[in-house]
């Protein structure tokens, strides 16, 4: 199992857009950028986070950097689009990417006619036209969330935008102080409004981000449990593995084990 890193698959750029046929499968990984995923023909499975979805032409996934996922296909052709939220200091709009909404979109007859010419546009001049690449990337997103029932208590964008920049940076040293300070507001007040819009504070927020990508790294991958915890952003591990022990009831090792059985194609 492997981490796609944004140095290497995106390098200096903000977003880049491949087309590709998936013959045998993709084998289980992971990135530190968001990306989605467009089938244009063909079928298979995908595999998200240990949950089966059907691909098929028309599906599109939208993938967080804390994902775990493969393909199972015969045969599917798709647009990738790897990309990077925050951009010059502003993030794209985004639909909501929390546990009770699936990474899944399956379009429907009128959005069929409105997203893939999107993608396919957005193939075409991501490489020379960085600027109306990120329109059209920003356009592509604003669909998607409008395809999503929104949520009455949904937070503010600015707890919104704190939320994708903890998901696409959680793997690093990541800590309040410095969060507020990057969204120019004092540590008081900014721990106070994370807590009131989201109901749960900063830090445990984060903690549920790479507790959960540890448990899909356990479990759907075959990574030593002592590569796993760095992977997740601790850089502890005795501490890491006392505070998954008291979390989970099992320590890590323990917990592969009674989850094991997934293959890593």
């Amino acid at each position: 199992m492997h981490i796609l890193d944004k140095r290497q698959e995106i390098a200096d750029d903000f977003i880049r857009v491949t087309s590709k046929i998936v013959k045998r499968g993709v084998s289980a990984h992971g990135h530190n950028f968001f990306e989605i995923e467009y089938c244009i023909k063909g079928d298979g499975t995908h595999e998200v986070d240990g949950v089966s979805y059907p691909i098929r032409p028309n599906s599109l996934f939208l993938l967080s950097p804390a994902a775990v996922h493969k393909i199972v296909s015969n045969n599917v052709e798709l647009i990738t689009v790897m990309f990077q939220c925050e951009h010059d200091g502003e993030f794209f709009s985004f639909p909501h990417l929390t546990p009770d909404h699936s990474p899944v979109f399956y379009l429907d007859a009128e959005n069929a006619e409105v997203l893939p010419p999107l993608l396919h546009e957005l193939l075409n001049v991501h490489k020379t036209d960085p600027g109306y690449a990120m329109l059209l990337l920003r356009c592509i997103l604003h669909k998607l969330s409008a395809l999503r029932k929104p949520r009455s208590n949904a937070p503010l964008p600015l707890i919104q935008n704190t939320i994708l920049y903890l998901l696409e940076n959680f793997r690093g040293a990541i800590t309040l102080e410095g969060t507020a300070s990057r969204f120019g507001f004092s540590k008081a007040y900014f721990s106070d409004l994370f807590f009131r819009q989201t109901g749960v504070h900063f830090k445990a927020y984060l903690d549920d981000i790479r507790f959960s990508h540890v448990k899909n790294l356990l479990t759907f991958t075959d990574l030593p449990v002592g590569d796993i915890y760095l992977r997740a952003g601790f850089r502890d591990y005795a501490n890491f593995s006392r505070r998954f022990k008291k979390k989970y009831g099992l320590t890590p090792t323990d917990y592969r084990l009674k989850t094991s059985g997934h293959s890593f194609l």
